[in-house]
């Protein structure tokens, strides 16, 4: 077979495609997996929130950051694998997989350009090391396919493609702007490319405003995992 290599985004730049009328969201969100939808990942991001909210005055300077991110991994993850989606991890970075290993999520915060259809596409604010780096490695390789790489996928089971639920908490207007992405490129330990951004939107952090939400079902017991086909080893 052979081998692709990532070309860094100074070499060759190109914007991702980019979805962000609601329907069309919905339509593709349902293309690559039924239990997929915004209330979904909605849902996880005002857990995050609520994790941020519960944080004070005492707290260490990064607690209202580190308590949003993990309480939104959490849910997200409890969500989802009350659909009998996988929970298992790479490295300590924490991913969650559908049944059939097709498609792999992992949660990450985003910089000010994430929820926007703007100039730029966004990166990760944090450095990502050896297991981002591979995933999209992984995901050049099903792009190379288009969108008949999920397709590809279903067929043969040899492939997963990661997707990242990229969120950015911004201070100002004091709001989470969120967005399911396809990283395909990765330089210096940021992503630098995107094949695909679905924008999902952004909610105002005012705990007032959240509705109740109901109490996700727990985890099957045997939560840890490890898919036997597909990217994850």
């Amino acid at each position: 077979m052979r081998k692709f290599e990532l070309i860094p985004s100074n070499d060759l730049a190109r914007r991702a495609t980019i979805i962000d009328d609601p329907a069309h969201v919905e339509a593709r969100l349902q293309e690559l997996h039924p239990n997929l939808n915004t209330n979904l990942f909605r849902d996880a991001i005002i857990g995050g929130l609520e994790g941020r909210n519960e944080t004070t005055r005492a707290s260490a300077p990064t607690a209202a950051g580190v308590q949003q991110w993990l309480k939104t991994v959490e849910d997200l993850r409890t969500l989802l694998a009350s659909m009998n989606w996988l929970i298992h991890e790479q490295r300590n970075c924490p991913f969650i997989s559908s049944p059939d290993r097709v498609i792999s999520i992992v949660t990450m915060t985003g910089n000010g350009e994430t929820g926007k259809n703007g100039i730029e596409d966004p990166t990760n604010q944090a450095e990502k090391g050896a297991v981002a780096e591979n995933f999209i490695q992984k995901n050049n390789q099903l792009e190379l396919f288009n969108r008949e790489s999920i397709k590809l996928a279903k067929e043969n089971q040899k492939e997963t493609q990661v997707w990242a639920l990229l969120y950015h908490y911004d201070k100002i207007l004091n709001e989470v702007r969120f967005e399911l992405s396809l990283p395909t490129g990765f330089d210096k330990k940021k992503i630098t490319e995107w094949g695909e951004r679905l924008i999902l939107g952004s909610i105002p952090n005012n705990p007032m405003d959240f509705t109740i939400r109901k109490d996700a079902p727990n985890a099957p017991a045997t939560v840890e995992v490890e898919p036997k086909t597909g990217t994850f080893e």
